[in-house]
């Protein structure tokens, strides 16, 4: 696990010297603090900071070729690396390190591009050709790993994150509203776009080939968007079942002490329970707790780590304050609004004081079916079949229900349910997961920079993936969507940042691509029923995990933060959503508007304004 840089000038007065190169590559300390290495040869420069996992000693970056054609910098890990080798050795390959870096570099110089088919991994990594001044660049299939690029007409510019490319000054770097807009909208910027319109992501399952400065991006795999398999439940619970014990497996492969997070859910404690059995020695686990018991999870944790003898580490939430924000939201590189960024911060701050690698659950839910919007279908139906007088009244009671603070509460439930009930079930997905609506957008932006979204939809980033995937069945369209978007996107990236701020690295079985595809070729009703959700993972669960593990109420990590801006964050929200960019794009009223009537509880705000606060924050810390 590291962080990558890759600079290919594209004419001789825009080559980069050491000592750039260096301090950029510098900028991502945090994410492999245990050495370093540059590469320069006429255009290219190479540059990588390593978090030292597999090979210890032998791993160093950027690696070359025997013969010094080829130079790679990766930043990831590859599963599956002790069979490539074995693979390339029968064909009189002879690799001189035991580290996964080496079996990339010579899978590419044995296969070419069709090298990427090879790999059951995570990864980002960039190889230079210096016979045929080539340079190749590759990002996994769901897009663990993150990759950024910009050019113009002097240079090609990629990186692990943004802050080398914003830091660099190479370019001139322009906001992007649209991408606000999809923030506002769901938390999160939506890929392949970023902050800055002229900077971007390659996708997931993507590579680049840049030739004569010329760059062309092709698509090397996708989720599987056609029609699903027959298959019976036992059929596709054992499948689950084998493979997870498989990627399980895999996973745990490392020169290092290894644990892995355990929250009360089915997710991660089938991946913890699974562990505990592979694993050579006890393993630790690592959760968080919180002081308000309607949050915390520790006791079901509790019961798993018992019932399979692994140490279990409990953080609890501390006293939540501004500086503690300032850290946490000056970790990334973009804004992010997911607040449960606040927990998955210290957890990883946590299990990084004993370990260097995790294994987690995520993925699980947007795979299998474990969120309630996945049976929306079977509340729309029955709502369509209410009679409208019962359906007015319906409305009148949801919408006079007096506002909570609590955690998820029912009123901000049902409010939510009420936002989207009307809508065919595409519109009706985005908006139950939707922070701001259209409207409220209108309002918040100041008017002239408004036109200049020239009436830009959100939706229709989702529009884009639900015509992916039109061949699915509905319950499944809406996973395929959520996978595109909101895992990539808010997850997977929250998992990156928080736990590389610490340079702490975290593997996904879930998110093993083979994992993907079947379950992307299950029939829906093996997941999701109008009474339970991830039906086929709480069955293979019954081996390994309690009843009231499967069956407890899901919580997930969140944050109270409705609590803490109406609590101990009330003077900072108000202090430091003056000025700023807040004040560049948005009407001063209506943010006031938004904090009087959340404290009032007339309205809850929280979602909005913890938003406008991590896009404050954000911007004054890494824009200025």
């Amino acid at each position: 696990m590291c962080g990558i840089i890759t600079h290919l000038s594209l004419n001789v007065n825009s080559r980069i010297t050491p000592q750039v190169c260096q301090d950029l590559n510098d900028l991502l300390t945090h994410r492999g603090p245990d050495d370093a290495g540059v590469f320069l040869s006429d255009d290219v420069a190479l540059a990588m900071r390593r978090l030292s996992i597999v090979d210890l000693c032998g791993g160093h970056q950027p690696l070359s070729s025997a013969d010094g054609r080829y130079t790679i910098v990766f930043n990831g890990e590859i599963y599956n690396h002790h069979a490539l080798r074995g693979d390339l050795e029968a064909k009189k390959f002879v690799f001189r390190t035991k580290s996964d870096t080496e079996a990339i570099l010579n899978a590419y110089i044995a296969w070419g591009k069709d090298c990427l088919k090879y790999l059951n991994g995570m990864f980002a990594f960039s190889i230079w050709d210096a016979k045929a001044k080539t340079l190749f660049v590759a990002r996994d299939r769901l897009g663990m790993k993150p990759l950024y690029y910009a050019q113009d007409p002097n240079r090609i510019f990629f990186a692990s994150e943004l802050t080398p490319i914003v830091k660099s000054k190479f370019f001139d770097l322009r906001l992007n509203l649209k991408a606000i807009s999809d923030y506002l909208s769901y938390w999160y910027i939506c890929e392949p776009d970023t902050i800055f319109e002229n900077v971007h992501q390659l996708p997931p399952g993507h590579f680049a080939f840049i030739e004569n400065g010329t760059m062309r991006i092709e698509r090397f795999w996708s989720i599987p968007s056609g029609k699903e398999e027959v298959m019976s439940f036992e059929q596709a619970r054992d499948s689950v079942h084998a493979l997870l014990k498989d990627a399980v497996g895999s996973h745990l492969g490392a020169d290092v002490p290894l644990g892995t997070f355990l929250s009360g859910g089915i997710d991660s404690g089938l991946v913890t329970a699974i562990a505990s059995q592979q694993a050579k020695g006890r393993i630790q686990s690592f959760g968080i707790g919180f002081k308000d018991k309607s949050y915390d999870e520790t006791v079901l944790a509790q019961m798993t780590a018992d019932r399979h003898g692994i140490d279990l580490n409990v953080h609890i939430m501390e006293d939540i304050s501004p500086a503690l924000i300032e850290e946490i939201i000056g970790a990334f590189d973009e804004p992010l609004g997911n607040a449960s960024y606040v927990p998955a911060y210290l957890l990883a701050r946590a299990a990084r004081s004993k370990l260097k690698v995790v294994l987690t659950g995520d993925g699980g839910d947007e795979l299998f079916g474990g969120y309630p919007t996945y049976q929306a279908p079977y509340y729309q139906a029955m709502w369509h079949k209410t009679p409208h007088f019962l359906q007015n009244i319906i409305r009148r009671r949801v919408a006079a229900m007096p506002v909570s603070h609590q955690r998820i509460s029912l009123d901000f439930r049902l409010k939510q349910l009420m936002q989207g009930i009307d809508a065919d079930y595409k519109r009706a997905h985005c908006t139950w997961r939707q922070v701001a609506s259209l409207s409220a957008q209108e309002r918040l932006w100041y008017g002239d920079i408004y036109q200049k979204l020239g009436g830009y939809d959100p939706f229709t980033v989702a529009a884009r993936y639900f015509e992916e995937a039109k061949n699915l069945s509905t319950i499944n369209q809406l996973m395929y969507v959520d996978l595109n978007t909101y895992l990539l996107n808010d997850h997977l990236r929250k998992v990156d940042r928080m736990t590389m701020a610490h340079g702490l690295e975290a593997r996904l079985p879930f998110m093993d691509y083979r994992m993907v595809e079947l379950a992307m070729r299950m029939p829906a009703q093996h997941k999701v029923d109008l009474f339970k959700t991830k039906k086929v993972l709480k069955a293979v669960a019954k081996d390994y995990l309690s009843d009231q593990v499967i069956n407890g109420k899901k919580k997930g990590l969140t944050s109270p933060i409705a609590g803490w801006i109406d609590g101990p964050l009330k003077e900072y929200f108000s202090d430091v959503l003056k000025g700023g960019i807040a004040a560049q794009l948005f009407e001063p009223n209506e943010i006031n508007r938004l904090l009087s009537e959340h404290a009032a509880k007339q309205k809850d705000h929280s979602r909005i304004l913890w938003a406008l606060l991590t896009l404050q924050v954000w911007h004054r810390k890494h824009i200025g």
